[in-house]
C-alpha cells in the first residue's frame, strides 16, 4: 500500500518534480553557513548581534632568516609587546623598536653621519648589534657589480647547462668530495681554537668517508655512523678568537665577499691546505673550477630568489654577511 508521500510525490508532474529538488538543494546551501556560525557560538561562546567576533591575530614569525653560502636562518625568540610599549615613528630612542599598525616590528638601520659605519639592530636579537664597517664603500660596490656581471652573465649560464647534463644525486656527491678535500683546513683551525672535540669530529668522519665513502664522495659518516659534520672553522674565525679586528669590508674580483681579517684567514685556508703543495697549479685549478660551477649549479634556485626579491642587493649581502660571521664565530 502506497504511504501519501509516494501518493503525493506520483501525483507531480516532472516539472513540478524538478523545482521542489533544486528548491530543496538551495535551501540546504543556504542553511550550512548558519550552521557553521553557530557551531562557532557555540564553541566559543555568545556575541552580540550585529558585533561578530574579532579574528585571532596573527602569530608572529620569529624566525628571520639571513643567506649566506650555507643558506644558514638565524632566529631568536620573539618579544611580546603591548600596545601600551609602542613607541611613535619619530620616537628617536634606540631601546625599544618601531611597531607598525599590523603589529610587526620594524628592523630600525642607525646610520653615523660622516662616517661608513652602519648599526644594525634586529629587535628580535638580544646579542650584541651587528656594526658594519664600510670605508671603501665606493670600490667594493663597483667591484661587487663586476663579479655580479660575471656571475650573471658568464657562471650562471655555466651552471644551467652543467645543472642540465650532471644529476643532482652526482652534484652532491662532489660537493661531499670537495668538503673532505677541506679537512686539514678545519681540523687545524679546530685545534687553533681549543674545540678539540670537533677536531676529533673532523678526523673521525674524514677516515670514514675517505675509505668506506670512496674518497669522500659519500657521507657515510653521516648516514651510517650517524656522525653529523660540525660548524666549519676557518682561519679568519681563528684569528677573530685571537682578538684581530674584523677591519672594513672588502669585496675584490672572482672572490665572495671578506672582511680584511676574512682575506688574510681566506690566504691562511689556501696555505694551511697540504693539497695546494701536492697537487700541481692547473690541476688543482680545474678542481677549484669544478667546485665554484658545482657549489652555483646546486644553489641557482637559491640565489634567483635573493636577486628577484632584493632591491639593494650590495647592502643585503653585505649586511648578510656579517651577520653570518658574527654567528659564525660566536658558535
Amino acid at each position: 500500500m502506497a504511504t501519501f508521500h509516494q501518493k503525493f510525490w506520483r501525483s507531480l508532474s516532472f516539472s513540478m518534480r524538478t523545482f521542489l529538488v533544486i528548491g530543496v538543494f538551495f535551501s540546504i546551501q543556504g542553511w550550512l553557513p548558519v550552521a557553521n556560525v553557530s557551531a562557532q557560538i557555540g564553541t566559543a561562546g555568545t556575541f552580540p548581534i550585529g558585533q561578530p567576533p574579532l579574528p585571532p591575530s596573527p602569530s608572529l614569525d620569529s624566525n628571520l632568516q639571513y643567506f649566506g653560502t650555507d643558506n644558514e636562518v638565524m632566529d631568536s625568540s620573539s618579544p611580546s609587546v603591548t600596545s601600551q610599549e609602542k613607541p611613535s615613528p619619530s620616537s628617536s630612542s634606540t631601546d625599544t623598536p618601531y611597531v607598525g599598525d599590523e603589529g610587526i616590528p620594524v628592523m630600525a638601520e642607525t646610520v653615523v653621519e660622516g662616517s661608513s659605519v652602519e648599526t644594525y639592530r634586529d629587535p628580535f636579537d638580544e646579542g650584541p648589534q651587528i656594526v658594519v664597517h664600510d670605508p671603501w664603500e665606493s670600490f667594493n660596490a663597483n667591484v661587487f657589480q663586476f663579479n655580479y656581471d660575471v656571475d650573471r652573465y658568464f657562471l650562471k649560464p655555466v651552471a644551467r647547462g652543467y645543472n642540465a647534463i650532471v644529476p643532482p644525486d652526482v652534484q652532491g656527491s662532489m660537493a661531499n668530495a670537495f668538503h673532505n678535500m677541506g679537512y686539514m683546513t678545519r681540523f687545524l683551525n679546530s685545534l687553533f681554537q681549543g674545540k678539540y672535540g670537533r677536531a676529533g669530529i673532523e678526523t673521525k668522519r674524514f677516515l670514514i668517508n675517505s675509505t668506506i665513502g670512496v674518497a669522500g664522495l659519500f657521507d657515510v659518516a653521516k648516514y651510517v655512523f650517524d656522525t653529523e659534520a660540525p660548524p666549519s672553522e676557518d682561519t679568519g674565525q681563528t684569528l677573530a678568537i685571537y682578538g684581530m679586528n674584523s677591519g672594513p669590508f672588502l669585496v675584490l674580483p672572482f672572490l665572495p665577499p671578506l672582511t680584511v681579517r676574512d682575506a688574510v684567514g681566506y690566504a691562511g685556508d689556501i696555505a694551511v691546505n697540504p693539497l695546494n703543495y701536492f697537487i700541481p697549479f692547473f690541476p688543482n685549478l680545474g678542481l677549484n673550477v669544478e667546485d665554484t660551477v658545482n657549489e652555483r649549479s646546486l644553489n641557482l634556485e637559491t640565489f634567483e630568489g635573493v636577486e628577484e626579491s632584493t632591491v639593494d642587493l650590495y647592502g643585503a649581502v653585505r649586511s648578510g654577511y656579517f651577520q653570518r660571521r658574527a654567528k659564525d664565530i660566536s658558535q
